[in-house]
């Protein structure tokens, strides 16, 4: 029987959250469902797969309230906007606390928190008492998805035996990645070094610009994203003396083709919920090192691709290694993480 399923997100701006609600939301389209992607701010920075619907939900408007009153303020407002312009959803997926916040308190039925990364890193320093009941009082309330088993673990450690959890897997549209990175060939004569990654504090390009810097591999560094800590990392790299071999490329709606033509792809981040960009570089069969995170990339790497969480050395010598034997550091993409799996996954969900 035909679904109708709500993803609900805050911008559609080009990161994890996103290019999961637009994957699910085609691989619903695909099996013959309706799918709806609701926005909370009107930015849209990447592709919308065809068939797949959006809808711009006006969220500033309601910043002027006090926030103890907004929520059910705004979930009132979300719920009534959703039947009128989509009506009775099967399934509602919120993502990312901005909508969290607010959809926990929703009234349709079938709402579930989608959790994108482990809690204990992302809120590092702030789960204080009073943080705590804030996010209790969204995060019990509603049932949620983990989006690898690590985060679900981290997720009852924090919030206890009242956590109604289960974990779905990030899935990849192998067929999309492919052909999308035929679009073009990246304007790079030599032999590159990748990261995709928007520039924030979890992704850690400091890291791995100095574990790079350390390598003394002759192959360039490129860097494909933008953020608040692009300049510090320019800054960095000036400093270091590799100018002539880092490449900033900015941010890039269809990043594939430079993935698919790296030599090697390297993900630094000190915590993921679950590494979209790792499952991308699988499915182009590209060679991958990542960071031994909390969750993620040990429940799809082998032990050789991985590396402890900032450390420096280590990563320098497994990018040495990679690029003198590059066929050590790939590995196959296991069936669990393709489109029709975690489709019907999702959609059990509604039994």
């Amino acid at each position: 029987m035909k679904k109708k399923v709500v993803l609900a997100i805050f911008t559609l701006q080009g990161n994890g959250a996103e290019r999961f609600a637009l994957t699910l939301a085609k691989g619903l389209i695909d099996a013959g469902h309706d799918a709806h992607i609701v926005y909370f701010k009107d930015i849209i920075d990447l592709p919308i797969p065809e068939g797949v619907k959006t809808h711009f939900f006006n969220y500033q408007k309601f910043r002027a309230i006090p926030k103890f009153m907004r929520a059910n303020m705004a979930a009132k407002a979300f719920d009534k906007f959703i039947l009128n312009e989509i009506g009775t959803p099967d399934l509602v997926l919120s993502n990312l606390f901005p909508v969290d916040f607010v959809l926990c308190k929703s009234k349709l039925s079938n709402v579930h928190l989608v959790i994108h990364n482990t809690a204990s890193q992302e809120y590092a320093g702030r789960l204080d008492n009073k943080m705590m009941e804030q996010l209790k009082k969204v995060y019990l309330a509603k049932p949620c998805v983990a989006v690898s088993e690590g985060v679900e673990k981290d997720f009852i450690d924090i919030f206890g035996a009242q956590s109604q959890i289960t974990t779905i897997y990030n899935p990849i549209d192998v067929e999309y990645v492919v052909r999308t990175a035929e679009e073009y060939l990246p304007e790079i004569e030599e032999d590159y070094i990748v990261n995709v990654g928007k520039f924030k504090q979890q992704k850690r390009h400091d890291i791995l610009i100095q574990a790079y810097a350390q390598s003394k591999v002759n192959e360039k560094l490129v860097l494909v994203g933008t953020g608040e800590l692009l300049e510090p990392s320019r800054k960095l790299v000036k400093d270091l003396g590799i100018e002539d071999k880092v490449i900033f490329t900015g941010f890039k709606k269809n990043p594939y083709p430079y993935i698919k033509h790296a030599k090697l792809m390297v993900v630094s981040s000190d915590f993921e919920g679950f590494s979209i960009a790792i499952l991308e570089a699988l499915a182009l069969g590209t060679p991958i090192i990542s960071t031994d995170c909390p969750s993620g990339p040990s429940e799809v790497l082998e032990q050789q691709q991985l590396v402890p969480v900032r450390n420096i050395d280590e990563m320098a010598i497994k990018i040495k290694l990679a690029t003198l034997d590059p066929s050590l550091f790939k590995v196959n993409l296991h069936q669990k993480f393709f489109i029709p799996q975690t489709v019907d996954n999702y959609l059990n969900l509604i039994n």
